[in-house]
């Protein structure tokens, strides 16, 4: 999972320098501090951003498919060892001296499966809890990277205005 959210940062950060690069190359309109990039380009660019980012999410749907994939087979595990159990009560009924044994067997078969149930329901639980903690931190981590990006992208726009000495109304007239 590390890999995974290096590589989908290493993407991100990738596609921003590259809009970087766009508008450091961009031409630059005399005396108003603006550069001219190709809109086109740029979009395609957040494009790009916004399809290496869902990845995570993607992942976290696999998680809950995969916990679901878990209870279900823990539900069909337990049917069967509880139809065996009664089947073996059923069985060893028949026999009178060994019926209370058959019960016995049976009740400790069914509170087997039971336990086996809710032991796998609680750690697919927790897996999931953890991949989606996981995720939400990635996420989280990323969202914090494109904010820290966009302040110095804003910083290095205001820093280019500061230098010209014009008004930002000016400078978009």
């Amino acid at each position: 999972m590390t890999r995974g959210r290096i590589q989908v940062e290493n993407d991100i950060m990738s596609l921003l320098n590259e809009v970087e690069e766009i508008i450091d190359h961009g031409t630059k309109i005399p005396m108003t501090g603006k550069v001219l990039v190709d809109d086109t380009v740029i979009f395609e660019l957040l494009d790009r951003v916004r399809a290496a980012m869902p990845e995570e999410i993607t992942n976290a749907k696999w998680v809950l498919k995969e916990r679901q994939r878990i209870l279900d087979e823990a539900q069909v595990e337990a049917q069967k060892l509880m139809e065996q159990g009664k089947t073996y009560v059923d069985k060893m009924a028949i026999e009178n001296e060994v019926v209370k044994q058959a019960q016995i067997y049976g009740v400790d078969i069914v509170r087997q499966a039971q336990t086996f149930a809710h032991d796998v329901k609680s750690g697919a639980v927790q897996y999931a809890d953890e991949m989606l903690q996981h995720v939400e931190k990635s996420l989280y981590e990323t969202l914090q990277s494109l904010r820290n990006n966009r302040e110095e992208l804003k910083g290095l726009a205001k820093e280019d205005r500061d230098k010209t000495g014009k008004p930002e109304k000016e400078k978009d007239e």
